[in-house]
Parts: structure tokens; sequence; C-alpha cells
């Protein structure tokens, strides 16, 4: 059931620079014009900003700029994403643990957890994932895909392209894709990805698609050696970026992206990724050395395979194709 506040919102929403008269959203509710007043101004303590003018009735000029759950829902409900069920948190330890958790409970699928948080945000390998307070988003995907794991191994890349090509063609900024897992812009990285999958026999028994992006939040209070390395969304956006937005349509980019790929995998292998890939190919053409294994392997970039397999090539042109792994720039041993 939709709630008062998110009904108020989308009303809003849905008129733009337009005002929407006390009166109109009274019925529309079902309670009172003082009733609709109460609601405005516990909004506004959410860090809302009304412009109310007698005869003329109320506009939304200003949104949060951390994660409210009544604007995301306000968002979503505009533009018609029902099959995905959302939650949103405004702290959590992890959206993919939280995910992990909801699964084990039966939870039903497609659902995604949003939070403006996490206290024990997780990467690759068991790294920590550094999450600050507010400014930024932090979602993860459930599913149940029921497939074996072989078939799935380029799911990561495939919704990270999306995102990618989303936040290029939306927002007119230009992230590029780091094989393996990473969004980066110019060479920082603001946003990782994290893909886990609890299987069956041979089968995926479900599967959480983790994602971390750098939106609003400033840098001031990051540890010097992250803030060095990372990025934000909103120091390469044209424009301002609203966060609860941002959140609300990335859901379709990433749910519509899945299942597309799992429609795909009933299809003979096309070249459809590698291709997509060129653009956005962080590494494309750059001398790196994949650490797989403790052992390096050291080529020239030359995009990804249909299976998702980073192809470096050898001074000898000989040609070998990564799986997994880490990957540096050059020879060092620090990661990019």
């Amino acid at each position: 059931m939709i709630s008062t506040d998110v009904t108020i919102l989308k009303t809003l929403l849905q008129a733009g620079d337009a005002f929407v008269s006390g009166s109109a959203l009274a019925k529309d509710l079902g309670m009172t014009r003082v009733g609709v007043w109460s609601r405005l101004a516990k909004l506004r303590e959410a860090g809302f900003v009304f412009e109310a003018i007698r005869h003329r009735g109320y506009r939304l000029t200003e949104e949060p700029g951390k994660l409210c759950e009544p604007l995301v829902l306000a968002y979503v409900t505009n533009a018609g994403v029902a099959e995905t069920r959302i939650v949103v948190l405004p702290e959590i330890d992890s959206t993919n643990s939280e995910a992990e958790r909801r699964l084990a409970d039966a939870a039903e699928t497609p659902f995604v957890v949003i939070a403006g948080s996490q206290t024990r945000g997780r990467g690759r390998l068991g790294r920590k994932w550094h999450s600050p307070p507010q400014g930024n988003l932090y979602m993860s995907f459930a599913f149940r895909p029921r497939r074996s794991p072989g078939r799935m191994q380029s799911l990561t890349l495939r919704l990270g392209l999306a995102v990618c090509r989303f936040l290029d063609k939306a927002y007119a900024v230009p992230v590029k894709v780091k094989w393996p897992n990473d969004l980066i812009i110019d060479g920082k990285k603001v946003a990782g990805m994290l893909t886990e999958a609890r299987v069956d026999a041979d089968r995926m028994r479900d599967l959480v698609f983790g994602i971390g992006i750098n939106v609003l939040g400033g840098m001031d209070d990051w540890p010097a050696d992250i803030a060095a390395r990372a990025t934000t969304l909103a120091r390469h956006a044209p424009a301002p970026i609203r966060l609860n937005r941002l959140a609300a349509e990335l859901i379709p980019v990433v749910t519509a992206e899945y299942s597309a790929y799992l429609e795909n995998l009933e299809k003979p292998r096309r070249p459809e990724l590698p291709d997509a890939w060129t653009e956005y190919d962080a590494l494309r053409g750059l001398k790196v050395t994949a650490h797989r294994g403790g052992e390096p392997v050291r080529g020239t970039a030359r995009g990804i395979d249909a299976e998702g397999n980073l192809i470096l090539e050898g001074p000898d042109g000989g040609r070998t194709a990564v799986n997994s792994g880490e990957v540096s720039l050059g020879t060092g041993s620090v990661l990019f």
C-alpha cells in the first residue's frame, strides 16, 4: 500500500514546476487540508523544501541530499517499476548481507536493498568497502536465476556496462568500466561491484549483485589513501544529481539488463558484450599486469571475449584469456 508521503511526493513530482492545490491533495488522500499541511511539515523536517502560495498551492523546490524512502518510492511509482520489491534503509551493515538474509528467509525475488550508509560494507576478496555516512548509494539486487554458475560468468560485466552506459547517456558523466568490477572516471574509482551466489549442485540457488556508488559525498573526511584513488559522480556531472532519483532510475537499468542476460543465455554465443565493451573499456590498449592466483600475467589489454575474460596480448602477439584476478597498470603491484 502506497503511503501518504509517497502519494504527496509523487503528485508534486508529476507537477514539476506547476503548483498543486492543497484541496486537490486533500481529496486524493481522503484527508483534510490541515492533514496535508501537517504531512508537508514533517517532510520539511526531513529536508524537503516546498513553495506555498495562497490560492495556488504547493510545489516541490528542493529535495534532501540523503536517501529518503518515500522519495525513492515516489520516483519508482512514477516510473511504473512495479515488479521489483524495494527495501530502503538509512543504514545497514551491508546491503549484500541484508539481501542474503532476506533470501534465506524465502523473500520473493526480484528485490533490491538500498541504503544510504553501510557499517560493514565489503568488496571483492573480503576487502572492506569504505562507505561514507551520506551522499552515496549502496544497492544490492537479489535474484534466483536457477542457472549453472558457468553460464553466468559475465553477468557482473554486463550489469556494470549497463550502469556505465546509463550514467554516460543520462548524466553525461564519462564513466568507464575497469575489468573485472570497477567503474572509474579519469582513472579514479567511482563505483565498485560485488556479485555473490549460493549454489546447489550445478545450479545457482540465488544471486546478489551489489553496487556501491560515490554520488554526492564530500571527500574531506575520506582516508587520504582512498581520496587519492576515488572520486564522485557529482564532481564530473554537468548538472546537479538527485540522489533519490538516481536510485530509482538504476532499478530498471539493472533488472532489465538481468532479464536480457538470461534470455541471451538461450541463444548462440555472439559478440554483443565484447563489441559493447569497447566503448567503455578503461584498460583497452594499456599495458597491465593481471594478478591471478598470486602469479602475474603481463600484457596489453585487448578487451574481453564473449565469456567476459580479459584478453592480454604479449610481446610476441600471443593472447591470453584471464578469467579472474586483479589488475594493475604496468608492472607495479599497486592496484589500479
